[in-house]
């Protein structure tokens, strides 16, 4: 049976908005603690994030988010271990869904106890 192109239109447009909305209220969270553009905060927890990529997993093992941004472009934020040569940052552009979930849930448990 043939999929009508409407259908994955719409849910990639809501993909789309569901990520934009996550990245931009993390962000605003981290703001609204005092957090400066580049400024590492740390979580209250190492987090452990698995994901689907092709016919792999990947694990991403992080402590901390830090957001940057130019005025009048879509701001970021990137996630990384600190100092430890071993564990790569990785930016929010290659997090799915859920991984964007789980760092919002956290970013907006240590603002409540900020």
């Amino acid at each position: 049976m043939k999929i009508k192109s409407s259908i994955g239109k719409n849910v990639s447009t809501a993909v789309q908005n569901c990520r934009e909305v996550l990245v931009t209220e993390t962000i605003n969270l981290l703001k609204q603690m005092g957090a400066e553009q580049g400024q590492d905060v740390l979580f209250r927890r190492m987090l452990f994030l698995y994901q689907a990529k092709g016919n792999t997993t990947e694990t991403i093992i992080c402590d901390r988010i830090a957001y940057a941004g130019r005025e009048g472009s879509q701001p970021y934020y990137i996630v990384s271990m600190g100092k430890d040569e071993y564990v790569a940052p990785c930016s929010d552009l290659f997090l799915s869904l859920s991984n964007l979930q789980v760092i919002y849930d956290e970013v907006r448990r240590v603002v409540r106890e900020y």
